[in-house]
């Protein structure tokens, strides 16, 4: 009750949108693997989901490793839907190539060197 209202409580790790050229083209909430569990029915996400659905880009969860190798993503509105059908998981190198994709470019081989 610090600023006077009850707040409820936020568990984001670091929510990042994702943009191209000043274009918004999704929101990422990147969560690390051993973060608590979180659900779409949360308020925190149903507002985050609000924003991309209104905004009309797709909204993420993304886990990932300690290592940065695996990313499990997580689709969370209808055009996130658009492009993944459920939960994946994902390699370092695949989950580049999708911001990529979202953005509408192939990645530089020179990256993955």
């Amino acid at each position: 009750r610090r600023w006077g209202w009850d707040c409820p409580a936020v568990d984001l790790d670091l929510l990042f949108l994702e943009y191209d050229k000043g274009n918004p083209i999704a929101i990422v909430e990147y969560k690390h693997e051993r973060a608590s569990p979180q659900y779409a029915s949360h308020p925190t996400y149903q507002a985050m989901i609000r924003l991309g659905t209104l905004a009309g880009i797709p909204v993420f969860c993304a886990r990932y490793k300690s290592d940065f190798t695996e990313w499990k993503v997580t689709p969370l509105n209808p055009v996130a839907g658009d492009w993944l059908m459920e939960r994946v998981t994902m390699t370092e190198r695949q989950w580049v190539t999708f911001l990529y994709k979202l953005r509408g470019y192939v990645p530089p081989e020179c990256l993955f060197e």
